[in-house]
């Protein structure tokens, strides 16, 4: 679990470059270590991690309030953040030769709305002096003290109360000020990115509640808020917001193609947009990430001559209202249709004769003590029956659409042109504005024992996809990385080296990873990572256990290492609860990755039922994604790391058992005595 959040956070010293934090340890386990960050006027400036606590922020601007942030860090995980704000002093102005320093003693004013400072305001006095009252011994002018009132803390727990498509409302706290004051506040907004400055606007209010409208639909917005008081305007909040997306537009649906697909298109809503998600007659379809204005192809489970179908644009985790319409049947199909049904029927009783004599053939799911057996008998004659197996996993031939990876935009982000993803199963990202395919990563999402979606399987990043994988990270919140590769293997290179090498911070786009710790074992490494939205002032931790004895198409020398290895990931997903799948990856992300998925159900499925499939499953995970398990090696050896673990479980439970009965003979003997 997180470990608690740091205690009596204070500032300690400050000059006019730097300033000193100290705080208290959390209560319960120790952490490993501190994060500081400090920004200024909502910009980070600086962050830094330290064992100790305590903190000197050096560098700083003369004059200048900083809000510092800490947190505590344990095995991967953070606290909460706690926060103080805090001012360097400003810069001391010398006096010249010929001036002189003037001291006074000021009664202490108090007033209902603030605070009272004097400041002297300069008057040329001639070449002879100045005196406090009236004129002095030398004739001189007399000066005068005028007020000056302090400015009003920063506003409390702004955030965002409510939004639409066109407009956010933002509410907030009072400054703590000690003394009641009669405040002002004034809210500023503009859009995000580089036009964003031509939108300007500023509103004003005297309530802690502001609605901003009149806004673009799916749009980032930047909103600055601060107090006034007796004409002076205290520092600004500043809080990041968008806009719910606009909903779709469909402008055209029709069953085609004997009645087994859909043609829907659809208009482009106003403002932005990451994916649109589609249901056509109740199914939930794949998000399509493609330009809208065209024309997408959903094929349908059973023919008929009417649909319903619904359009859904997504945007920043926000849904618009579902655009919906009635598919009909193009005229002059209804026969087609009909003899459609009649050639889907005859197919499924075709399909079912070949099921089975396929299970007759290819043993399905096998119990666990005639497992053993089954691997002796494939292993005769050189892996025949293992050979015939895998042969007829190659055979299988699922006619899926590649559509979205075959691309010409996108055929730079596959490592290997043989190795593309489903376009049912692909892992879509959200689509950055003005960049066609953003929305593509060579990944795709794998079956499990409980859910369709337990595993994504990925292709090694690529130089210019490091940013797209740690963008699947974030956008999935998945804490777990498996790597299953080097980076470089027989002097080709296999994967880039996609995490941070030290402490020093890597950044993508929007999001900053950190390297928080690692060990390293003969076998394989793990690593704590720290994944942060710069953008959403959010973090994620990632923990990636690296396997590096695994060779390129080969296979590990024994299966031990690789059981301790999974015993290790097990345990780890078994405890890390909430989180997106774990992402899963060797080069192609299909050999190595697959083999490794397929371990880990099928061990689970015996655990849970005492039966093992490894064929059906692997079957299974290629509908998903071509090639997993990509050679007959790693199928055979997927069969002897089963079998392995088989011998394990009955030599700890053989030890078990002669224990206890060592246990009971000991009892018996010493109530004898």
């Amino acid at each position: 679990s997180a470990p608690n959040p740091v205690r009596n956070l204070t500032v300690q010293a400050q000059n006019s470059s730097s300033i000193t934090l100290s705080w208290k340890a959390p209560e319960g386990p120790e952490p490993e270590y501190y994060w500081v960050q400090w920004t200024d006027d909502g910009n980070t400036t600086g962050s830094q991690s330290t064992a100790n606590t305590s903190f000197t922020a050096e560098g700083l601007e003369a004059g200048t309030l900083y809000e510092f942030s800490v947190n505590a860090v344990k095995d991967g995980l953070n606290s909460s953040w706690v926060a103080l704000n805090a001012s360097t002093d400003p810069l001391e102005k010398e006096m010249a030769a010929h001036s002189s320093i003037l001291a006074w003693e000021i009664p202490w004013i108090e007033e209902p709305d603030g605070y009272l400072h004097f400041a002297l305001r300069r008057k040329r006095l001639g070449h002879h002096g100045c005196a406090a009252e009236g004129r002095g011994p030398w004739g001189s002018s007399p000066f005068g003290l005028y007020p000056h009132f302090s400015a009003p803390s920063e506003v409390i727990a702004l955030q965002k109360q409510n939004q639409t498509n066109s407009f956010i409302t933002l509410k907030w706290e009072a400054p703590a000020d000690p003394r009641p004051q009669s405040y002002v506040y004034w809210v500023h907004w503009r859009k995000q990115g580089p036009q964003g400055h031509q939108d300007n606007q500023t509103g004003r209010t005297n309530g802690t509640r502001y609605t901003v409208e009149a806004l673009v639909p799916g749009t980032w917005y930047s909103f600055n808020v601060w107090a006034e008081s007796n004409g002076v305007h205290g520092c600004k909040q500043s809080l990041n917001a968008s806009t719910v997306p606009d909903p779709a537009n469909i402008t055209s649906c029709v069953i085609t193609s004997g009645g087994h697909e859909v043609i829907l298109a659809w208009s482009c809503p106003q403002g932005g947009y990451e994916a649109f998600e589609l249901k056509v007659g109740g199914q939930l379809g794949p998000q399509n990430n493609s330009s809208c204005g065209e024309a997408v192809k959903v094929p349908l489970l059973r023919p008929a001559q009417s649909y319903s179908a619904t359009v859904t644009t997504l945007w920043d985790e926000m849904r618009a209202p579902s655009a919906s319409v009635v598919c009909h049947a193009e005229s002059g199909h209804a026969g087609v249709i009909a003899g459609a049904v009649l050639s889907v029927l005859l197919l499924l009783v075709l399909v079912g004769l070949l099921l089975f004599f396929l299970k007759r053939r290819f043993p399905g799911d096998i119990l666990a003590e005639d497992f053993a057996e089954h691997v002796w008998r494939n292993e005769r004659d050189s892996n025949y029956g293992f050979a015939e197996e895998y042969q007829q996993l190659v055979l299988e031939d699922h006619g899926q659409s590649q559509t979205v990876a075959s691309a010409p935009e996108n055929s730079a982000k596959n490592r290997y042109r043989n190795v593309l993803p489903y376009d049912w199963s692909r892992v879509p990202l959200r689509a950055l504005l003005g960049q066609p395919g953003s929305e593509y990563i060579n990944a795709s999402f794998i079956p499990g024992l409980w859910s369709s979606r337990e595993f994504i399987a990925a292709q090694g990043p690529l130089p210019q996809t490091v940013g797209d994988f740690w963008r699947l990270v974030w956008e999935q919140q998945s804490h777990t990385l498996v790597m299953l590769t080097n980076c470089v293997e027989s002097g080709r290179v296999k994967c880039e080296h996609y995490w941070p090498l030290d402490a020093q911070p890597c950044t993508h786009g929007h999001l900053q990873v950190t390297l928080v710790g690692e060990e390293v074992a003969e076998d394989w490494a793990v690593r704590n990572l720290t994944l942060r939205h710069v953008q959403q002032q959010k973090t994620l931790p990632v923990r990636q256990f690296h396997y590096v004895t695994w060779p390129d198409h080969g296979v590990p020398h024994s299966p031990d290492p690789l059981l301790a290895f999974w015993r290790m990931l097990r345990q780890w997903l078994d405890q890390t609860v909430g989180g997106g799948p774990p992402i899963v990856h060797c080069s192609a992300g299909v050999g190595r990755t697959g083999t490794l998925i397929a371990l880990d159900v099928l061990l689970r499925q015996l655990e849970c039922e005492g039966l093992v499939g490894p064929f059906a499953y692997v079957k299974k995970m290629r509908e998903s994604r071509p090639l997993m398990v990509q050679t007959e090696a790693q199928y055979v050896f997927l069969h002897q790391c089963i079998l392995r673990y088989l011998q394990q479980s009955a030599t700890v439970r053989a030890q078990e058992g002669a224990t206890y009965e060592n246990l009971l003979m000991e009892n018996v003997a010493a109530t004898e005595a």
